[in-house]
């Protein structure tokens, strides 16, 4: 149906046209009048406008003037520029989860504005039914029009949101995938952040590892070198969010906006531990909405979990099982770091190896719980003696080393002491049959020498001192007096052991 059509003569035509053209000069006081209406009919959307900055008097003016200006005969009307407004309107409405029957209702009350509108300067005049008719029947056929448009509008937004939702799970579904192909801490970073820009339709973004109280960069994609730094200072982990969204993620997603950046920063956590964050954004204008903020969160976690796999998986491989200090691989790895920084830097260096002596003892009297409980006593007393920047390590079945940059051999014998010390102390407080005793081997590092070198100084030392320690155990036993044992029994023949 054409609404531009006549229906009845030609005078109430020119009437209606004449009317239609004088009153849109009071759009905005009808749109002011017929937003009370919509405030009790649909109160959510005036809600929702409100919270958005919205101005709803201008809108429902918008749309008084479109009927008004569809009402008149005397020019074109550009209904693709109406169908267009009506098609956006039932997008963004979508978007904000208003009903679509509510957007019916408040077209139907634009429409009764309008009549109303209409009416007042022809109420008591002839010809007025004629007009009042005419202009029915008129915006009946303009706002079936409109309706339609804006349900397109609405029902477009519906099956992208679908479609939006469909790609998400495929994208979450194959960033699962590649994640748990590698246990490399590394891989799995770049792997997690390639995967959650493709998830999300963007390009550019980056991860950090949560270091106690810092966050350390990983990985970065879609940016510079000389573009990190302003990136992380306008989307990275110290910048302050203007929005946040929480549900059934753990995870918790930001939404933040800079001056270059928009983007998405998630805070990727595991059983209430925060690992890392991981920020996601375009320099392009994008307004990120509620479920996207949501799908994020869901991806975060995911993130989160392999990332926290992996470094598991790397602690492990690091790590001696029984005492949670360094194993000998790792600790070769700090050596090797430690000199060339000594030699680079001209720092100091020392190295303490450490011997449990008696475990075999231990594990042949007492069984292999209690030579694994000596092992932990040393392991426990080694890293409360020494400093956070010196790295312990066990490097073989009952041998401990000690890296300690910074040392001179005074102090790495002071610590040696409060080692033996302590030791001493733990293993009276566990009342235990056979005491733990520990030899000690220091040596320092000299100007062009390998770790391997400084490696089997230490140990030499180790040696010497184990057998001075052997030395002054023999000495004592012969110091002590021969103990006499009487056998027999009482009132009989006495034997004296020993005489």
């Amino acid at each position: 149906m054409n609404p531009s059509s006549d229906s009845g003569g030609s005078h109430a035509v020119e009437a209606l046209a004449t009317l239609a053209s004088g009153l849109g000069v009071d759009s905005i006081q009808s749109g002011r009048k017929a937003l009370e209406v919509v405030r009790v009919r649909s109160p959510e959307m005036v809600t929702v406008a409100e919270q958005t900055g919205e101005d709803l008097v201008s809108t429902s003016a918008g749309f008084i003037e479109m009927m008004l200006m569809s009402l008149r005969s005397d020019v074109d009307l550009p209904w693709s520029e109406f169908e267009q407004r009506s098609h956006d309107y039932g997008r963004l409405r979508a978007a904000q989860g208003v009903a679509l029957e509510a957007l019916f209702d408040v077209l139907a009350v634009y429409r009764r504005a309008t009549i109303e509108l209409l009416s007042r300067p022809v109420q008591g005049k002839a010809h007025y039914d004629e007009i009042v008719g005419l202009a029915q029947a008129r915006l009946e056929d303009v706002t079936e029009r409109l309706t339609t448009a804006i349900a397109r509008g609405y029902l477009d937004h519906i099956d992208e949101e679908h479609r939006a939702r469909e790609s998400e799970m495929s994208g979450l579904a194959a960033l699962v995938t590649a994640m748990g192909r590698s246990l490399d801490l590394n891989e799995t970073a770049e792997v997690a952040l390639v995967e959650s820009l493709a998830a999300l339709r963007l390009s550019t973004g980056a991860l950090w590892m949560r270091e106690r109280s810092s966050y350390k960069l990983l990985h970065t994609v879609g940016l510079d070198e000389d573009q990190i730094d302003g990136f992380a200072r306008q989307a990275g982990p110290n910048v302050k969010a203007s929005a946040s969204a929480s549900g059934r993620s753990e995870s918790q997603v930001d939404r933040i906006s800079g001056q270059e950046w928009n983007a998405l920063r998630a805070q990727l956590r595991v059983r209430g531990r925060t690992v890392g964050m991981l920020t996601a954004g375009t320099r392009v204008d994008r307004v990120f909405n509620a479920s996207e903020l949501l799908f994020m969160a869901a991806v975060a976690d995911q993130v989160a979990i392999a990332i926290e796999r992996a470094r598991q998986f790397a602690s492990e491989a690091r790590t001696d099982h029984l005492t949670g200090l360094a194993n000998r691989r790792e600790f070769e790895r700090v050596m090797e770091r430690e000199v060339a920084l000594a030699e680079r830097h001209n720092r100091r260096l020392s190295m303490m190896m450490i011997d449990l002596d008696n475990l075999k003892r231990i594990n042949d009297r007492l069984g292999h719980r209690a030579g694994d409980s000596a092992l932990k006593v040393v392991a426990q007393q080694l890293q409360r003696v020494v400093r956070a920047s010196d790295v312990c390590a066990r490097v073989g079945g009952d041998e401990f080393s000690v890296a300690m940059p910074e040392t001179d051999l005074d102090r790495a014998r002071d610590v040696a002491a409060r080692l033996r010390g302590a030791v001493d102390q733990a293993a009276l407080s566990m009342r235990a049959p056979e005491h733990v005793e520990v030899s000690v081997g220091i040596a320092a590092w000299r100007p062009g020498q390998d770790w391997q070198g400084l490696y089997q100084a230490a140990d030499a030392d180790l040696y010497e001192d184990k057998r001075r320690r052997k030395t002054v155990r023999r000495w004592q036993q012969e110091d002590q007096p021969v103990q006499l044992r009487i056998l027999g029994r009482a009132g009989g023949r006495r034997r004296v052991s020993g005489a």
